[in-house]
């Protein structure tokens, strides 16, 4: 027993040994092991990272492919925690200041028009729960394709967040714009349970700006096919995003269930072609949707049919709002 103790004891000493920070900055071409070193590739250092790495990316912007492969992401690995907001000098993640080193992963990968970007720019699949976005501008993702069987071309233009086969994609999605990401559905993330999968991400102070659905989920879209899809949503910002339902976020089950909690964030001015500016729960005998919902704050959104839900002139929006928002 107590040589299985020691042994337990040593594995988990040698792997927090062997956990490392890597370094990424514009223009690098070092090995990644210090800021004066630093690789250039972002790619690179997502490849080379391991369960407990960190890699810290100094401002700038990062494009997903640069060439015109629009199938290219940046792909979120299994218990690495991924920073931006660096000047590149820091040796603490509390010394980041994020508005002033704003760092970008973006999909403008071909001309100005967004027809031709990256389909996703962010992509997670199976990650478990300890894998990290935090202090990124995620944009120009365009899942535009026109066959909805093909899920990364139609859904999921920001971020596509995948857990099927009864395995966990619960990332950590924090102080993140998620901004201009155009899909068919679920423009600025897409979180997808299927096949007994279970994908509850934590997001959390976020701002989701002027991202497009032509369908469904113009900033966040939650479906499960009979999965359990159930992301926590708190201290977000939402606003000026369109879809024809749920231009804020949309939940539907096809099967399983979809149970987000949905709390203390803003809503103002999205609009829905539709139905539900806001929030869009789709209810059917085909699995459970049960969000929970409390303490947001509701301004100027607007549906085509239905009346939308403000909140009271005597209930203001919190003073701190969300990075990124101005």
């Amino acid at each position: 027993m107590k040589r299985t103790l020691l042994l337990t004891v040593l594995i988990l000493a040698l792997s927090q040994v062997e956990a490392k920070v890597i370094f990424v900055t514009q223009g690098g071409a070092g090995n990644g092991v210090s800021w004066a070193t630093a690789l250039g590739d972002l790619h690179r250092a997502l490849e080379m990272a391991r369960a407990g790495d960190q890699i810290w990316v100094s401002k700038g912007t990062y494009r997903t492919a640069d060439n015109n492969d629009r199938t290219r992401a940046f792909v979120l690995k299994a218990g690495v925690e991924l920073y931006g907001g660096f000047a590149g000098f820091e040796t603490a993640l509390d010394q980041r200041r994020l508005l002033d080193n704003i760092t970008y992963l973006s999909g403008e990968i071909g001309t100005a028009s967004l027809q031709d970007n990256a389909f996703t720019v962010v992509y997670c699949a199976n990650i478990g729960d300890k894998a990290v976005v935090d202090g990124f501008h995620i944009t120009g993702g365009a899942a535009n394709g026109s066959d909805k069987t093909q899920h990364l071309e139609f859904r999921g233009a920001g971020i596509f967040n995948l857990a099927t086969d009864g395995q966990l994609s619960s990332p950590s999605i924090r102080n993140c714009t998620i901004t201009r990401n155009y899909a068919r559905e679920g423009a600025g993330i897409f979180n997808l349970a299927m096949k007994e999968g279970a994908c509850m991400p934590v997001i959390l102070h976020c701002s989701f700006i002027n991202n497009k659905a032509d369908l469904d989920g113009g900033a966040i879209m939650n479906i499960s096919i009979d999965g359990n899809c159930s992301p926590e949503i708190t201290d977000c910002l939402f606003e000026a995003n369109v879809a024809s339902y749920g231009a804020g976020i949309f939940n539907e089950p096809k099967g399983g269930s979809v149970k987000p909690v949905i709390r203390s964030n803003i809503f103002r001015k999205n609009k829905a072609l539709v139905r539900s500016g806001s929030i869009h729960n789709e209810y059917s005998n085909n699995g459970s949707c049960q969000p929970v919902i409390g303490g947001n704050y509701f301004e100027g959104n607007t549906a085509s049919v239905g009346q939308e839900k403000n909140s009271p002139a005597t209930q203001k929006a919190k003073d701190g709002n969300p990075p990124g928002y101005k």
